[in-house]
């Protein structure tokens, strides 16, 4: 079997030093991911990746999911016909075919996810921003039960660059008619955090792999059920 190519290096080292917000800010909106913040679908994307990675004769590893973890379905296919020689619209029916039929009946909200996006939304505006396509976006915010929480939510079918271009966040804030510097991502992965950290926004990372590549943020803790979280969340909300 063949190996893939070098993937492109982390983009997290843009982000060496960031501070937390002033003690006064709190968020006037507020941008979740979905997969790995929301729902626990990280280890079902991983399986569609090595699934078309194989049948297209590549050897997945390891460095190959860590390195692709929050990467859109586009990217990703990008990467698997790069390196198999494959056809590009090929590659990625197979991967949207391969996620929809590991999705079914696996949609479970992350232990805290829905009460923290409703106690958020019942004071302001939520989003989420999502590397997923449209489709299966929608799917999984109604399946789980998110989306009578949320205001809006942006796929990668909706902008012209998924994570870690920060294209996702960028249209989310703009939908949701607040400045970057006045939202609040909650993000899981290096992919995403890169992408609300260049949108501007203000970025709690949550991170859900310790093996992965480092998640950059103004703030960092270990869950949506971690204490620390919820004192900020308290103090944000009143």
């Amino acid at each position: 079997m063949t190996t893939f190519q070098a993937l492109p290096p982390s983009p997290t080292d843009a982000f060496p030093d960031l501070l937390a917000p002033a003690q006064d800010w709190a968020p006037s909106c507020v941008v979740f991911d979905c997969d790995g913040i929301l729902m626990d679908t990280e280890a079902n994307w991983t399986e569609v990746q090595r699934v078309v990675s194989e049948r297209n004769g590549l050897v997945y590893t390891d460095e190959m999911q860590r390195r692709m973890m929050g990467w859109s379905a586009a990217d990703v296919a990008d990467a698997i016909a790069r390196a198999a020689g494959a056809d590009r619209a090929a590659v990625l029916a197979d991967v949207l075919r391969t996620e929809a039929e590991l999705l079914a009946g696996r949609l479970v909200p992350i232990e805290g996810a829905l009460d923290t996006v409703r106690a958020f939304a019942e004071r302001v505006p939520v989003a989420v921003a999502s590397n997923s396509t449209r489709t299966i976006l929608g799917v999984k915010l109604e399946s789980a039960g998110f989306a009578p929480l949320l205001t809006t939510w942006v796929s990668s079918d909706d902008v012209a660059r998924g994570k870690p271009a920060p294209d996702i966040y960028a249209e989310a804030v703009r939908r949701l008619g607040f400045a970057p510097a006045e939202a609040l991502a909650v993000e899981d992965s290096a992919a995403g955090a890169t992408a609300a950290l260049a949108a501007g926004l203000v970025v709690a990372a949550v991170p859900s792999a310790p093996d992965g590549d480092p998640v950059p943020g103004h703030l960092r803790v270990a869950s949506l059920t971690d204490p620390a979280f919820r004192g900020l969340m308290a103090r944000w909300l009143g």
